[in-house]
Parts: C-alpha cells; sequence; structure tokens
C-alpha cells in the first residue's frame, strides 16, 4: 500500500488581483498557493474572512496617475485601506502581511543609488508621502504574531504592462530611426515574474523588513529600445542627439527629460543576500516577454 503526503499550500488572500502584478501573481502561482482575491473596492476590510489565511499580499493601490487627481485619494486608497486591512487582519490572527510599495517613497530626485537605508524625501508626491505612511503605520503594529513584508520595487515591466513603457513599445513599433543613441544611463527595473518570484521568497522565508525589488542589473534607455526593437524583429535604428538638444530638452519636458536619460539606481544586493535570492530571469528574457504580449496585443 502506498501512501502519499500532500503538502498544505501556503493559504493567502490577495488584493488588487486585477492589476497588472495582481493578475500576474495569479496566474504564475495557481498551482503554488492557494490564493483568494478580494477587492477593498466591493469589501469593507472587516468583513472579510480571515479563517485559515496563513498571510496577505497587498498589492492593491492607486498608482501614479498622469492626470490629475485630489491628493486625498491616494491616501485614502494607499494609507486608510491599507490600515483597515492590516488591523483587521491582525485581529483576525494572520500572521503575515506584505505591503506592495514603491520606489517613489525616496522622492523623485535621488541622485545616489539608493538602499533599504536611503533618506525617504517624497516631498509635493501624494502618491509616494501616502504610500510611506502606510509603511510606517504597518511598522508600528508590528509583532511577533504579526510579521510586516515590505518591499519597494522600481519601474515593473512585462506582459500586460501599462502607461509610459507600452508607449515606449508602441514607439519601438514606429519604422523610423530613434534617438537614444549613447544613452547609458542606469535605471533600475524588473521584470514582472522576478518581482513575483521575490514576493515568493518572502512568503516562504516569512522575513520581517524592507526589501527592494530588482533585476540582475541596471540598464539603461539604449539598451531598453534597442532589445524592444531586436524583440519586434527589427533594426535597431537609432542615432544620438547632441548635449545641447538634451538641455532643450530638459528645459522644458523636465520630468520627460529625466526618464529618458537620468539615472535612477537601486543597489538590491542586501535585500538579495537576507533572502538567499537572485533573480531567476535575465532583463532579456523580461523584455522578450514584453514584447512578445505586445506583439500578440496588434493582431487583435
Amino acid at each position: 500500500m502506498k501512501f502519499t503526503l500532500k503538502v498544505m499550500k501556503h493559504k493567502l488572500l490577495l488584493t488588487g488581483a486585477s492589476g497588472f502584478v495582481g493578475q500576474r501573481f495569479l496566474i504564475y502561482n495557481k498551482e503554488k498557493y492557494a490564493i483568494s482575491p478580494v477587492s477593498l473596492q466591493r469589501v469593507a476590510a472587516d468583513a472579510i474572512n480571515y479563517d485559515g489565511i496563513d498571510g496577505i499580499v497587498h498589492s492593491a493601490g492607486m498608482a501614479h496617475q498622469m492626470k490629475k487627481i485630489e491628493d486625498q485619494v491616494y491616501f485614502d486608497v494607499n494609507y486608510t485601506l491599507t490600515k483597515q486591512l492590516a488591523d483587521a487582519a491582525k485581529a483576525a490572527g494572520v500572521k503575515h502581511f506584505i505591503f506592495i510599495s514603491t520606489i517613489k517613497v525616496f522622492g523623485e530626485h535621488q541622485k545616489a543609488v539608493l538602499t533599504e537605508n536611503s533618506p525617504c524625501l517624497p516631498t509635493n508626491d501624494p502618491y509616494g508621502e501616502s504610500k510611506l505612511k502606510a509603511e510606517k503605520y504597518l511598522q508600528s503594529i508590528e509583532d511577533n504574531e504579526f510579521v510586516v513584508s515590505i518591499i519597494r520595487p522600481p519601474l515593473i515591466y512585462g506582459p500586460g504592462v501599462k502607461g509610459n513603457l507600452f508607449r515606449f513599445l508602441e514607439l519601438g513599433n514606429k519604422p523610423y530611426p530613434l534617438p537614444f543613441k549613447n544613452i547609458d544611463n542606469r535605471r533600475t527595473m524588473v521584470f514582472v515574474d522576478n518581482f513575483i518570484e521575490l514576493i515568493n521568497r518572502i512568503i516562504e522565508t516569512k522575513q520581517s523588513g524592507i526589501f527592494l525589488a530588482s533585476d540582475r542589473s541596471p540598464i539603461s534607455t539604449e539598451k531598453l529600445i534597442g532589445e524592444i526593437r531586436l524583440g519586434l524583429g527589427k533594426e535597431r535604428n537609432l542615432f544620438s542627439i547632441s548635449g545641447f538638444l538634451r538641455s532643450v530638452l530638459a528645459a522644458f519636458k523636465p520630468e520627460f527629460a529625466l526618464r529618458l536619460f537620468g539615472s535612477l539606481e537601486m543597489d538590491t544586493s542586501n535585500s538579495f543576500k537576507r533572502l538567499n535570492y537572485t533573480p531567476p530571469y535575465s532583463i532579456e528574457q523580461g523584455i522578450k516577454s514584453m514584447v512578445d504580449w505586445y506583439k500578440s496585443t496588434l493582431n487583435h
């Protein structure tokens, strides 16, 4: 007679399941964990059934919006709902709370390479301020029975990406030359599947603290657009613009110029060492995955 040992899956509550990261987390981990998605827009935090839940992955939030919205909306969603969820979960005996924060808590214009201990100065940025306020509250209620893990990701890319990166994909698909040659900046980004593997590692090790997320190395704007065009089956077809034109662009479109030419780098080595973690996917694999998804949208 054979006996099979049944391994109990982690039971997780996931917020933000309809978002970019949440959707991918569900697909990626459908066999690995028993995941219950919940919408805080539809169900009050104290009305959720927490029975048997081992941990919460709180990925819901109000991300930075290009269009103007009231500052209070960021605080209502990113701080107040997080506080209500954490309070209810802790009272119900949930042991682990994973909060998806953002690199924006450091502020927009940090010139040094960022670490977990870099100063947080999200001045005049309600998105970064509201996430930082939520982080501080979660740390204030943490104890031995309620472990809090905070992850600060940079720009996340991959299948289903939206916003500026989707526009970058569209730009890469254009037939004309693009002015991105010799832009050797260093920007930390993270492929969504590497990000999910990091979350999984935190679930499994149940480690407390602040963690930074990234791919194995930073990427330049030139390499990013080059890899996108490679994935689209096109020539790189890039040219360089003068320092004068860059300075003119910086004067008239400072935020746009900063994203194109500026560096924003995080040193994630300490986070990875604490978790004994290495991103399993290369930047090239991540960009190819994103570009393949983008190509599939062109056929619909």
